[in-house]
């Protein structure tokens, strides 16, 4: 990842204010990191002309207005399943390829108002409907980690994969995700980036997409809790377009730094110590789980004994809700339409079974199946029930004699499979296995958060999940970040390793750590240490592209005025050859007009003396000049003639040396 395309909020906005970069340049960057990593497949449709004019607007706030906003010059991509005004918003789906919304979702309204600049809309399961990001009609998304062009690649989790991938590659500071069962935790816990789900009606829903209304939460992805935290904080808050939004005013939540946990209680839930997770997944939970020990927060072993009927509860909920949005594409107001027009059963069947893949049309089947009449109450209203014991058993853990503040689980049950083994499995198995965990939090409305924690032996990502009750973003979010905090710092305290053990690279690597580390006069390489020695080497950098950019920008500014010059000097060129072929095609032509004139003059000088002597020799005679002679008249008339022709080529003679003394001067002006 480049350096500058992984920068925080914090760290864009400082190279904003000592002018390394620009959010005009910044954009651009992210938008070749987006090129760059299209095999990706993160994004549906990259905003070009969307993304430089918001730059140019956070530029113009930035150094003209002063005026900045808090997601000014950040860049961001949205999932596929929000609507933008004027934008393409096709859920991935053949029904919506073509659907362009006339209003913005609130969500994408209040990120843009926040200053921030969008990048592109970002892959999705069609309608949001799996866990892998791999049932799009324009493909699946590849996890950048440990991608390397290969047939079987990680897959990136979902349904936001594309959201996690855009982050996680570098293409954008942060993502907006959906989160229904998991669909915003999931990717990023595969993709080794922060996913926040928000408490069920702190962020609207107006302008998404829906898929099932009473779980659908708008989702935050970052690569960190800090930039989490500030995205949520633009778009929470009450919105008169969506009921279900709460309606008390949001207070901004704040990030204390050291937040103590002294006081904390912290809940283990031992149902989520499920059939199928992988040891790795286990030891980094028990990991965590004594790091906040030795912080001072009291864990203890809590029970949600209605988990494992949770997953079954949310696929029937899922589908019932599923079968009921899905009945508006009928191919009539909007969407897909085929041209089976001869009769309106025959155009809804055509139009819905090529609009929809087959994911989406056996959830429509088995949703339809519930809510028959025979079937409402053995399965619809006993999911209901069962959803509200699922919501309870929360309520009891975080409320009750025994309470806790917080739970701490697994996000998923393994780090990111291939994707041939993924696929594989059928999209109600997948789903279930990788949303086992998360999915229990979009039942009962509340808040959670995944943090990357460490890497697995396969050098993927290993994330767990914080939850809490609900409206507890602001405690949520401080003990992510402390738990983020202290991984990092226990991670790094634990390179005291042998060089001897470690391959040739590595030596070579840390040998310049330690030459550097000498230059700079640290006792030891801690992690204030290294951070600083990585600011240093990214000052430097930054500072040696700023005066590449100065001095190509004088470059272009010369070759700009050569080019003008150039042009002046072609023009007066063109000029002085017309001017010289003019003159070359006349009779005189310059080169012996000087002869021509001595001939005029003495032949003027001639006739000027016949003149004389014949009106000397009629002088005597009184005679008038009616009765002069003829031919004393004619040399009279011819005469005149020749004093107007005189006058006339003296004229020419004039213009001609105004003109050999302009050749000469251009000439001097060009030597």
């Amino acid at each position: 990842m480049n350096k500058l395309t992984s920068f925080t909020i914090k760290e864009v906005h400082k190279a904003y204010r000592d002018k390394l970069l620009t959010p005009t340049s910044f954009v651009d960057l992210c938008l070749q990191k987006a090129k760059q990593t299209s095999e990706l497949n993160a994004f549906v449709n990259v905003t070009e002309d969307v993304a430089e004019n918001h730059a140019i607007d956070s530029e113009k706030r930035f150094y003209i207005d002063k005026k900045i906003k808090p997601l000014d010059g950040v860049t961001i991509a949205i999932k596929d399943n929000f609507c933008t005004k004027n934008i393409t918003t096709t859920c991935a789906s053949e029904m919506l390829r073509n659907f362009v919304p006339t209003y913005d979702a609130t969500v994408y309204a209040k990120l843009i108002k926040s200053g921030a600049c969008l990048i592109g809309k970002s892959n999705l399961d069609e309608f949001a409907m799996g866990s892998g990001t791999v049932d799009s009609i324009f493909g699946p998304t590849r996890n950048s980690w440990g991608y390397n062009g290969e047939t079987d690649w990680r897959i990136a989790g979902g349904s936001s994969g594309g959201s996690a991938v855009a982050v996680s590659s570098g293409a954008c500071i942060a993502a907006i995700g959906s989160d229904t069962g998991g669909s915003t935790r999931n990717p990023a816990a595969l993709c080794g980036v922060v996913g926040v789900k928000p408490t069920y009606g702190l962020v609207s829903r107006y302008g998404l997409i829906p898929l099932v209304n009473s779980m659908d939460v708008p989702g935050i992805l970052a690569r960190n809790i800090d930039d989490a935290t500030e995205i949520l904080n633009c778009i929470a808050g009450p919105d008169n377009l969506d009921s279900t939004t709460i309606k008390r005013k949001f207070q901004p939540i704040e990030i204390q730094e050291n937040f103590d946990l002294s006081n904390l209680r912290i809940g283990i839930p031992s149902e989520y110590h499920c059939e199928g997770m992988n040891e790795e997944v286990i030891d980094t939970w028990r990991w965590v789980a004594d790091l906040l020990e030795n912080e001072k927060a009291l864990l203890k072993t809590v029970s949600l004994p209605h988990t494992s009927v949770s997953i079954a509860v949310y696929s029937i909920l899922n589908q019932c809700e599923v079968a009921s949005n899905m009945a508006r594409y009928d191919g009539l107001e909007f969407g897909l339409r085929t041209n089976e027009d001869y009769s309106t059963e025959e155009l809804y069947a055509s139009s819905r079974s090529q609009g929809f893949n087959n994911v989406v049309r056996s959830r429509i089947f088995a949703g339809n199946y519930f809510l028959l009449t025979r079937n409402y109450e053995k399965y619809f209203l006993k999911a209901l029930k069962l959803r509200r014991l699922i919501a309870n058993d929360f309520n009891f853990v975080f409320n009750g004699d025994n309470r806790v503040d917080l739970l701490l689980t697994p996000t998923t049950l393994s780090d990111a499979p291939l994707y041939g083994d993924f696929v594989s499995k059928h999209n109600r198995d997948q789903c279930a296995l990788q949303d086992y965990c998360t999915q229990p939090a979009n039942m009962a409305g509340i808040p959670a958060v995944s943090i990357p924690i460490r890497l697995s032996k396969s050098n993927l990502p290993l994330s767990l999940q914080l939850m809490g009750p609900n409206m507890s973003e602001q405690l949520l979010l401080n003990v992510a970040k402390r738990i983020e905090t202290t991984t990092t710092t226990e991670i790094l305290s634990k390179l005291n390793i042998s060089i001897d053990t470690l391959p040739q690279k590595c030596q070579e690597i840390l040998k310049l750590a330690a030459c550097n580390q000498l230059e700079v006069d640290i006792d030891q390489l801690d992690p204030v240490a290294i951070s600083l020695q990585q600011s240093l080497q990214i000052s430097r950098k930054l500072n040696e592209e700023y005066e590449i950019l100065k001095l190509k920008q004088k470059n272009t500014e010369l070759q700009t005025q050569i080019d003008r010059n150039r042009k002046f000097l072609d023009g007066l060129r063109n000029e002085l050859n017309c001017s010289r072929n003019s003159l070359a095609s006349q009779t005189p032509n310059p080169e012996n007009i000087q002869d021509h004139i001595k001939q005029m003059k003495q032949k003027v000088a001639s006739y000027e003396e016949s003149c004389k002597k014949a009106t000397m020799k009629f002088s005597k005679l009184s005679v008038p000049d009616s009765v002069l002679p003829k031919a004393l008249q004619a040399q009279l008339s011819v005469l005149n003639t020749l004093h107007e022709e005189a006058v006339a080529w003296r004229q020419r003679a004039d213009d001609v040396v105004f003109t050999r003394d302009a050749r000469d001067t251009f000439n001097r002006l060009r030597r």
